[in-house]
């Protein structure tokens, strides 16, 4: 094995790798263990890092980072208007060299190290894939030209008509907040236990004729505050069970949590 095949944890973690990388380092993970927790880890950070932090950019904001791009040399610098460019002379063409002559050799390339230049770290790597520019502790992504003033969490937090339906689970308290007008809801625990290694929590709205919907996994634990994904409107309760780390199409396990919206 690659002695640098561990170091594509990070990359692989983020669908950084060439096909054959992927392939490679796929066989791999079936033998390590380090790396498939590695791999566990980064993606789960990189989809925490994405989770309730879209904010509309200032209106000068995109502006600027498409100027930016347009200046930024990328394979080959952009054009600019100006004088017609003269064409170089041309090199003198390469001949033999005469017997006896000494031949010029190049350098050996050491391809490994050549290869490292070029890896993202793992932590780096992580935190690419949440793809969002951070100003002032503020995260913006600077591409959504139609994002609500405030989080869809914020609102739903902070609406008028918002309905509270709480808890306890273990150690902490988790609570479901319902606004009819915004057709959210919100997630929220003060110490959420951590899942156990393989597991997640998932979310579930129950739904009149349809039974229990997925809303959504709970990545993480601690404190959480994440929306229920869905049409909270349509739901006369919500439930938690406990679920593959992918989560489910319907309810496996019996649930650990249930609350009424009635």
């Amino acid at each position: 094995m690659n002695p640098d095949t561990h170091a594509l944890a990070g990359a692989y973690a983020v669908n950084a790798l060439t096909d054959e990388e992927r392939r490679s380092f796929e066989l791999h993970l079936e033998l390590c263990d380090d790396c498939r927790a590695e791999v566990d880890g980064l993606q789960e950070a990189a989809a925490a890092l994405a989770v309730d932090v879209e904010l509309s950019p200032p209106p000068a904001l995109r502006a600027s980072v498409l100027s930016a791009i347009s200046q930024t040399r990328q394979l080959s610098p952009i054009a600019s208007a100006g004088p017609p460019l003269t064409a170089l002379p041309a090199e003198p063409p390469v001949t033999a060299p005469e017997s006896g002559s000494a031949t010029p050799t190049e350098a050996p390339v050491d391809e490994l190290a050549a290869r490292r230049r070029f890896r993202v770290q793992p932590w780096l790597a992580a935190a690419a894939a949440a793809a969002v520019i951070t100003v002032g502790g503020t995260v913006w992504q600077p591409w959504d030209d139609n994002s609500p003033q405030g989080t869809i969490t914020e609102q739903v937090l902070a609406a008028s008509d918002a309905q509270r339906v709480e808890q306890p689970m273990g150690s902490s308290k988790i609570t479901i907040v319902r606004s009819p007008a915004h057709k959210k809801a919100v997630f929220v625990a003060d110490a959420m236990p951590e899942a156990p290694f393989g597991k997640a929590y998932q979310l579930w709205f129950d739904v009149p004729g349809r039974g229990m919907v997925s809303a959504g996994l709970i990545r993480g634990s601690g404190a959480v505050t994440i929306p229920l994904q869905g049409d909270a409107t349509v739901a006369t309760g919500a439930g938690i069970t406990l679920e593959p780390a992918s989560g489910s199409e319907k309810p496996t396990t019996d649930p650990v949590a249930l609350f009424s919206f009635a």
